[in-house]
């Protein structure tokens, strides 16, 4: 009986031996791998990131007698001439359909463009409301002859800034048309922010003639 009992002891004890799961060793851990998974998924965005902005800063197509001028709230269009107005007109000025030619050809030959068209008055007069109202008008009327002429109505925004924007030395030269190139969101975030900081109900501070 002894022996029996023995002989069951040793198998039980074979049996429990061989259903304890093996010790894992640091070794046994492989955890490596996923790290370099994670780094993979992450460079590929980057790599769309810049192919888009490189797509988004190509060369812009310029009509003739155009630039571009540089400014703190984006990039200019320059016509020649300049659309500038009449001491408290709206009506479009004679020379108006040689310049919106021009905006039109740009907008043509550069169709992901959208501008802003800012309208401007001299600072004669009260800021607020004559002159911020008159920049209204001309706005509406500016962005009414690009739709008259096929332009479509979501590329052309309307921006009356009355006389907040005093860049030219001479008044006649501030009763202006200007041109704001929007060609991403970007653009619109920067031109936003900037104009956001105007004041058209101040008295502007122009000393020119």
């Amino acid at each position: 009986m002894k022996k029996l009992l023995f002989i069951f002891s040793l198998l039980i004890f074979v049996i429990a031996c061989k259903s304890t799961p093996k010790s894992t060793t640091p070794e046994d851990v492989v955890i490596a791998d996923e790290p370099a998974a994670v780094e993979e998924i992450e460079e590929k965005p980057k790599q769309e990131e810049t192919k888009t902005l490189a797509s988004e800063n190509k060369e812009l197509y310029l009509p003739a007698n155009t630039s571009i001028r540089e400014t703190d709230r984006g990039r200019i269009l320059e016509t020649t001439p300049k659309v500038i107005f009449k001491f408290v007109e709206t009506n479009m000025p004679a020379t108006a359909d040689k310049s919106f030619t021009q905006v039109i050809e740009f907008l043509d030959k550069n169709p992901d463009i959208n501008i802003v068209l800012e309208a401007h008055t001299s600072n004669r007069g009260k800021a607020y409301p004559y002159n911020y109202n008159l920049s209204v008008i001309r706005a509406k009327n500016g962005r009414s002859y690009l739709l008259a002429k096929g332009v479509a109505s979501d590329r052309v925004i309307e921006s009356p800034l009355g006389e907040a924007l005093p860049e030219y030395p001479a008044q006649n030269e501030l009763r202006r048309y200007e041109f704001v190139i929007i060609e991403n969101d970007e653009d619109m975030v920067k031109y936003n922010t900037y104009i956001s900081s105007l004041d058209v109900k101040q008295e502007s501070t122009f000393q020119g003639n």
